[in-house]
């Protein structure tokens, strides 16, 4: 008897270290650029430190790459959570049927089976509905109601990352959600809080607020947010939208203002949205998954997710086949998606603990709306050759090290651009992260400079929508 005990006790610690690693990692989603590294051997007992706020308990912190839309209910099972596991996925946001009482456990179950590699946050109508105002007149009481049956239920799931509150609040939902992420953080201050916010399309009556801006400062200020997430999907049936780069660099800005990691989302399915207003959007090919990916780390995500997963049932959307279709099938862009996240792994890990320093855009012919423009910064003199954005990084650390994004700006078109060096990395050592398929995390390559001696030459040559890592290690 006393070895069976001793070893239930001892599933119980992996059981609790299992935990705290799942909730550790996703709540990178709102570690932002400084993370906190804990040694491996706090993990295994609880501390008041797991709820100081977001920490990494080891430095193979994940790049966090979600689904919105998983499978229906009819399809939440362990084999089609394994499914997302397998394209490269590692958090689930419930939503597509899959957010009532009965089906949360099932869901959670279902991502914890496969490796224990998927987190999960709960979607739950009743406690939308009772922050809508639709549950009870007491809005507070009913939420505060809602989240502790769902703490009661569900806390102790290891796969349980945080609970899904709204998308797309209006402003006047502003106050409930600032309320709602309080009793979150008494009740169970290790869940991450996720509300996601309207994209710079948005209507001001949508908004509740007459421009983008107060908007997003509004919602910052009243609910101080441990994320900021937002949608935008830029693919119309014909080009892109016209306030893509502005909305980056909105949420970008009042992103370090208020020194909240942002997160976006991936355009990954063609829709018909004329009924409620949106334009149609066409469905992206590779070059444009990975175009899209790359906009975003460009300005400095540190989280993203698909939009769609599975096809979702809407009465006022007519959606194509996303990912997986209505049948259940694997469609083209689940392999398209499967590759791209290989890339952003390994990519996004090196992004994730640095900070964002700049994004500008050089050699456009007409600088897109919310886009700076290039100018010299001490570590690039000048850029030649096709359009580029460039994103620039510091590494919190190591002061002679900043990290060099270039991302191309064409979604169709191949590109070759020069950048001048300055005499700082000229004199150091130029490296590319090498992202190719099996090879390790972290391998930089050196890249040689051309030119004279007193013009160093980096040449970047990019596939449509792709992009380099360059650290640039100065003297």
């Amino acid at each position: 008897m006393a070895g069976k005990a001793d070893g239930y006790r001892e599933a119980e610690r992996r059981l609790l270290r299992r935990r705290l690693d799942r909730a550790s990692f996703l709540r990178l989603i709102g570690a932002g650029a400084t993370l906190s590294f804990v040694p491996a051997s706090l993990v295994a007992r609880p501390s008041s430190a797991q709820t100081t706020g977001p920490e990494i308990l080891s430095q193979e912190g994940e790049y966090p790459i979600g689904v919105w839309s998983p499978p229906p209910p009819r399809e939440t099972t362990a084999a089609r959570y394994a499914e997302i596991a397998n394209a490269g996925f590692n958090f689930v946001i419930g939503g597509n049927g899959v957010n009532t009482t009965d089906l949360h456990r099932r869901a959670l179950d279902a991502a914890w089976a496969h490796n224990n590699s998927l987190g999960f946050f709960l979607t739950d109508n009743i406690l939308q509905n009772a922050i809508k105002g639709e549950v009870s007149p007491d809005r507070q009481d009913a939420v505060t109601k809602r989240l502790t049956r769902l703490l009661d239920d569900y806390r102790a799931h290891p796969a349980l990352a945080g609970l899904n509150l709204y998308d797309e609040p209006n402003s006047r939902l502003f106050g409930i959600l600032a309320y709602a992420k309080r009793e979150l953080r008494r009740l169970a201050p290790q869940e991450l809080l996720y509300v996601n916010v309207w994209p710079s399309y948005a209507a001001p009556r949508a908004l509740g607020a007459r421009t983008y801006g107060k908007y997003l400062n509004r919602y910052l200020s009243a609910v101080s947010p441990p994320l900021l997430s937002f949608d935008h999907y830029p693919l119309l049936s014909k080009g892109i939208t016209s306030d893509y780069f502005y909305n980056w660099a909105v949420i970008r800005n009042v992103s370090r203002r208020f020194g909240v990691p942002s997160r976006g989302f991936i355009q990954s399915v063609g829709f018909d949205g004329r009924k409620v207003g949106l334009s149609r959007r066409r469905k992206p090919t590779k070059n444009e998954l990975f175009w899209q990916i790359n906009v975003a780390l460009a300005y400095g995500a540190k989280g993203l997710q698909y939009f769609t997963y599975w096809n979702p049932v809407d009465p006022q959307i007519r959606f194509g086949n996303a990912l997986i279709n209505s049948e259940g099938d694997q469609t083209d862009l689940y392999g398209y998606a499967q590759k791209a996240n290989g890339y952003l792994k390994k990519v996004g890990k090196e992004l994730l603990p640095l900070k964002s320093e700049s994004v500008v855009h050089a050699k456009e012919r007409r600088l897109p709306r919310g886009a700076k423009a290039f100018r010299a910064d001490g570590y690039v003199n000048s850029v030649g050759g096709d359009p580029v954005i460039l994103g620039r990084f510091s590494n919190p650390d190591v002061s002679t090290e900043q990290y060099l994004f270039v991302a191309n700006r064409s979604l169709a078109n191949s590109a070759i651009t020069l950048l001048t060096m300055s005499a700082a990395v000229s004199s150091g050592v130029v490296e590319r992260l090498d992202h190719s398929p099996g090879v390790p995390d972290k391998t930089y390559v050196p890249v040689p400079l051309e030119g004279t001696s007193s013009r160093r030459i980096l040449q970047v040559t990019l596939k449509a929508g792709r992009a380099e890592l360059y650290r640039l290690r100065t003297a």
